[in-house]
């Protein structure tokens, strides 16, 4: 018995770190409802979340193992589990839900934490909408140009425009967030957030 647990243990750890390197997390605050495994509701706050979990603040305490039901504002019913305690407030919780599910979570989180920062239309048909929203890209010394989002990810933006195109290396506002051109693409650019110090994921 004690083999087979000093086995199974590390086979978890290796799992939630294969998890924590498939799913990148970003800063996202957003309203949990929530119920435990014993029926008993609470609200609270997502810290960051990703396709495969979510770390929250709530008050009330949970336990490692734990099952909960998440009601996530954009989002929908998710079943999870509580993974860790990190401390008195704050809990990482792993989504336990298939495979096709995380990879629907991961589309709607990257148009929700997109729509408001880059000024995008709600109008989707699906999670991902090639062409489907309008943007302005404004860079280098006040060049404005309207392109038309061909796809869209947490991390970057590829964008069509007719207008003339940035300087790969140049940097590009869209919104609230800025980012670098960093490729063309056929009739466009893509733009990548992460390469700016400072900007906010």
């Amino acid at each position: 018995m004690q083999l087979a647990q000093a086995v199974e243990k590390p086979s978890i750890r290796r799992l939630e770190a294969a998890d924590r390197r498939r799913h990148r997390r970003v800063q996202w605050a957003v309203r949990v409802r929530g119920l435990t495994g014993e029926g008993e509701e609470f609200t609270c706050t997502t810290v960051d979340v990703c396709a495969g979990g979510l770390r929250i603040n709530l008050a009330r305490p949970l336990s490692k193992g734990e099952n909960l039901v998440l009601y996530i504002d954009g989002i929908g019913r998710v079943e999870g589990v509580v993974a860790r305690v990190l401390n008195e407030i704050g809990y990482a919780v792993q989504f336990t839900v298939p495979q096709r599910k995380r990879d629907k979570i991961g589309d709607q989180l990257t148009w929700l934490i997109n729509k408001d920062r880059l000024g995008l239309s709600d109008e989707r048909e699906a999670e991902r909408r090639p062409g489907g929203s309008q943007v302005v890209a404004i860079y280098g010394s006040g060049i404005s140009i309207a392109c038309a989002v061909a796809d869209v990810s947490i991390f970057g933006v590829a964008l069509k425009t007719a207008g003339p195109r940035p300087m790969i290396g140049d940097r590009v506002q869209l919104g609230e967030r800025a980012g670098t051109c960093v490729r063309y693409i056929d009739g466009g650019f893509a733009v990548d957030f992460r390469t700016l110090h400072g900007t906010d994921i």
